[in-house]
């Protein structure tokens, strides 16, 4: 199975890579920069959107429509290419594919971003955004211009926008989570970000990095107690038939970046990148509607189908939580630096 897998991942990646050469050198390699204006003169661009969502999540499901919008917008000028589920290889593959130019597009989150961009270590920042709509108007606002810029430089793509992830919350099979108290002994499992570990073992649990793919049969086996993921991914991956509580506390507001490799944006006229900027748009604003959707439904459904416990903390219990990680900052200011922090601070208050 997993070989079967591992080939079907290699030889989608190999047609990517040869869908961008296709578009970008056609006519050899002295001819590439007339290759890179194919749009102008009507000829069709080939793009490859990747993300690690399945076609049925919220994500899946607005790419769809991206992929729909764009290609009807754009009078059939631009073909999408939809590669859900991992189908080019791991978030931080995409990320290097967009790097590298071998794929067109990526929607990732924020986690992996941090990896190739310094200044996205902003978004770990604990218990700053518990609303997501005071998120979308920061990370639609100055402050989020500025971010996806320093992405720009740090990491050499062209930044589209932000999307959302997840508000992130913990959840676990043992009780419930009522101060940082109720996560001594909690094994948690966490992405491999040393930020977000910190913040598990600040409050007073263990930080166990596992692999998202590994994360069902690690509840499942009791390898881990709990894990830290939004609402609608708890549900849609089916970790509430395993975990039995959850803290309705956001700890991260965690955003989707939406990136475009550079040479893939300067083969479009600007006439078409005003077009795929529009449907961009369109797209974070689908995604973010279904995803507060599906956190509404996903929590009665797993409420009553799964008889998951939910918990709410007091604004006193609350503070408890924000004064155990209090340590964190000063590490994001170290990897981020002072200046996109202060922003963000700003940012935060102006919206509080």
């Amino acid at each position: 199975m997993y070989a079967k897998a591992g080939l079907k991942r290699t030889l989608a990646l190999l047609l990517s890579a040869t869908m961008a050469l296709a578009v970008l050198g056609c006519g050899g390699g002295d001819e590439k920069k007339g290759g890179d204006k194919q749009a102008s003169s009507g000829g069709k661009i080939t793009i490859s959107w990747a993300h690690g969502s399945s076609p049925e999540d919220r994500l899946g499901k607005a790419s769809a429509k991206f992929k729909e919008n764009l290609e009807k917008a754009s009078g059939g000028r631009i073909e999408v290419n939809h590669y859900p589920a991992n189908q080019l290889g791991s978030e931080r593959e995409v990320m290097e594919g967009v790097q590298l130019g071998t794929i067109d597009c990526g929607v990732i989150s924020s986690a992996v971003v941090a990896g190739f961009s310094k200044s996205v270590n902003v978004t770990n920042m604990p218990y700053q955004l518990t609303d997501r709509h005071k998120a979308w108007k920061i990370y639609d606002g100055e402050f989020g211009k500025k971010l996806g810029e320093a992405t720009e430089k740090e990491a050499g793509w062209k930044f589209l926008g932000w999307a959302e992830n997840s508000l992130r919350m913990f959840s676990n099979t043992k009780h419930p989570i009522k101060t940082p108290a109720d996560m001594v002994g909690l094994k948690i499992r966490t992405q491999e970000n040393d930020v977000h570990m910190k913040l598990v073992n600040d409050l007073g649990a263990s930080a166990t990095p596992i692999a998202f793919g590994e994360l069902y049969t690690a509840l499942q086996q009791g390898t881990v107690d709990g894990q830290e993921n939004g609402i609608a991914l708890t549900y849609s991956m089916g970790f509430s038939e395993i975990v039995k509580y959850m803290t309705l506390l956001p700890h991260i507001y965690d955003p989707y970046i939406v990136a475009i490799s550079k040479d893939s944006w300067n083969k479009m006229d600007p006439e078409l990148q005003k077009i795929f900027m529009d449907c961009v748009k369109q797209f974070i604003k689908d995604e973010r509607e279904l995803n507060e959707q599906n956190d509404k439904e996903f929590l009665e459904a797993m409420k009553k189908k799964n008889g998951l416990q939910t918990y709410t903390p007091t604004p006193e219990e609350a503070q408890k939580f924000k004064d155990a990680v209090k340590d964190i900052e000063p590490m994001i200011r170290s990897k981020a630096g002072d200046a996109i922090v202060d922003e963000f601070l700003k940012a935060v208050a102006k919206e509080s």
